[in-house]
């Protein structure tokens, strides 16, 4: 079922990423679609699985991957290689262009474990320094660098996972 936003919904989704935790109530969900600066393209509050779907099939416009990369400083060059595309490629594509479905599906995810993160850590610096330190529980990779394929975000949300239930990871 899709909803449609009320002007506290939609104050919501262009808040600071502080107000997030500073509610008490963070959603990753939530978070996620804020990371994708979805208030500037999407017009209801996706409330299923189904309509998160729909969304994605449709495909997100590149300006989700501008305002993920500006809002985490990831520049272009390392979000290309994570989207399994060429740089080129990336930055050719005009900001309300959509974005293929497997792509749009790929960016979510990402921001989604990045939104999963921020409410672990609280902090888009620790975020930040998580991401690109190395991690035992990766085989000492980072695990910014497994993030260019599903079974790579799987690996990572299960690190997460382990940090969020207060398992050494």
């Amino acid at each position: 079922m899709i909803r449609r936003h009320n002007k506290q919904e939609t104050l919501a989704a262009v808040a600071p990423a502080s107000a997030y935790t500073a509610r008490g109530n963070f959603s990753v969900s939530q978070f996620t679609w804020y990371l994708l600066g979805a208030a500037s393209y999407i017009k209801v509050t996706p409330t299923s699985t189904i309509d998160v779907f729909r969304i994605l099939h449709e495909g997100i416009p590149k300006s989700a991957v501008d305002h993920f990369s500006q809002f985490l400083d990831i520049p272009m060059t390392l979000m290309a290689p994570l989207l399994n595309m060429s740089y080129k490629t990336l930055i050719r594509k005009k900001e309300d262009e959509k974005l293929e479905d497997y792509v749009s599906s790929h960016m979510y995810e990402i921001a989604g474990t990045y939104a999963m993160a921020f409410g672990i850590f609280q902090d888009a610096g620790k975020v930040t320094r998580w991401f690109n330190k190395e991690n035992k529980a990766l085989n000492n990779q980072k695990p910014f660098d497994l993030l260019n394929t599903p079974t790579g975000i799987k690996l990572v949300t299960q690190v997460l996972g382990r940090l969020e239930e207060g398992v050494y990871s």
